[in-house]
């Protein structure tokens, strides 16, 4: 959740929404809101506009016997993503116990399988972001269109390319945190990495182990279609 005055506001009608149990059903009134904030009820408004827009609360229109239609807001079923979660020690806690039970080569294995699967999710992003006037069938095209993809996951990517073979450098590691703990971890972004460039990627530098980056090495005659 943000931080700052407005955001606290904002955390707060969040907060007070997933309290009241507000859902389509039980929807609370800008009045009520408003006092539990002890703001305006102009000022409320606002806020919940804001959160309309960003996807985060519903307003819906209850009609009324007398009098204008009360306006009324619930939360939002994805809203609950911008509550603290836990996922890093829940992800550490599940590899370590998949560890300790199936042995480290078949975590391996595993986590390489989730790459794969990751990918396959990717790929059609992959394809429609190749630049006007190139192909997917490029390795050079490619990289680009993934340099373009990963910046909307987060990553802060960049190519570089010498006579035989291609670097990617990935400026930011979404899994920083457990890999940190679990070095195997790293298998499910190098696995990602081949298959959606379609080559093999050799890990040359890391984050976790204190580099700048992660960098990926793609030679280019390990890559089947043209460069």
């Amino acid at each position: 959740m943000e931080t700052g005055t407005t955001a606290s506001s904002k955390d707060k009608i969040l907060q007070y929404l997933l309290l009241s149990g507000s859902t389509a059903e039980e929807s609370c009134t800008v009045k009520e809101i408003a006092d539990y904030l002890k703001i305006s009820i102009n000022a409320t408004r606002q806020y919940l506009i804001i959160l309309e827009k960003e996807g985060l609360v519903i307003r819906t229109t209850q009609k009324s016997t007398t009098g204008r239609p009360a306006i009324l807001y619930s939360l939002h079923p994805d809203a609950i993503e911008e509550f603290p979660k836990q996922y890093r020690d829940f992800s550490i806690k599940l590899l370590a116990e998949v560890q300790e039970r199936i042995g480290t080569e078949a975590t391996i294995e595993l986590l390489r399988e989730v790459g794969k699967q990751i990918a396959s999710e990717v790929q059609p992003a992959i394809k429609e972001n190749i630049e006007p006037g190139g192909s997917y069938e490029s390795l050079r095209d490619r990289l680009q269109s993934v340099v373009k993809v990963y910046r909307m996951y987060g990553k802060f990517p960049e190519v570089l390319e010498d006579d035989v073979s291609f670097a990617l450098k990935n400026y930011n590691c979404l899994i920083f945190g457990v890999a940190k703990e679990n070095s195997l971890a790293c298998t499910v972004d190098e696995s990602i990495v081949s298959e959606l460039i379609g080559a093999h990627a050799v890990k040359e530098k890391c984050i976790r182990e204190g580099d700048e980056c992660c960098l990926y090495r793609i030679k280019k005659n390990d890559f089947k279609g043209k460069v």
